[in-house]
């Protein structure tokens, strides 16, 4: 086990996690915060309806008051339902721990992330309102490390 998913399995202990499936069923009985924290062209190519985009570089800031990144929905929300979104559910992980030791009491992590979401053909749509065909999603979502970036260590 890498560094990272250490660190992952480490937050692991004090965040719990929703599978896709029980979030999908659960949205339109709730008065719950959809938070996705990929980075921008992520988040612009495909997310979830209704999802409010913070990008993990400026949560801390975003979840609270007199900041240029506060996000008034968020920051007024430390005792509402919160599920924090990424690409395959381990930077919703740290995200989400950094939450509850901003004093969120009700923040999960999207087990799976939005590749969890799509493989269950669960609708995501674009930054311009239209629905991402499923197939389209799953090409990119499921991408190779670029060669540049794998690198055996002695």
């Amino acid at each position: 086990m890498d560094d990272y998913q250490k660190l992952v399995a480490k937050a692991l202990e004090t965040v719990d996690e929703i599978m896709p499936w029980d979030l999908e069923e659960g949205i339109p009985n709730s008065n719950l915060i959809l938070l996705d924290i990929r980075e921008a062209h992520e988040f612009e190519m495909m997310h979830i309806p209704n999802s409010i985009h913070v990008p993990r570089g400026v949560l801390e800031s975003a979840c609270v008051w007199n900041y240029d990144d506060t996000v008034p929905a968020l920051a007024k929300a430390r005792n509402q339902n919160i599920v924090v979104i990424c690409r395959s559910g381990n930077r919703s992980v740290l995200a989400a721990q950094t939450m509850q030791q901003m004093g969120f009491e009700n923040v999960q992590s999207l087990k799976l992330g939005i590749k969890g979401w799509n493989d269950n053909d669960f609708e995501m749509m674009d930054i311009k309102g239209n629905i991402v065909d499923i197939n389209t999603a799953d090409e990119w979502l499921n991408q190779a490390v670029a060669e540049e970036k794998l690198q055996v260590v002695p």
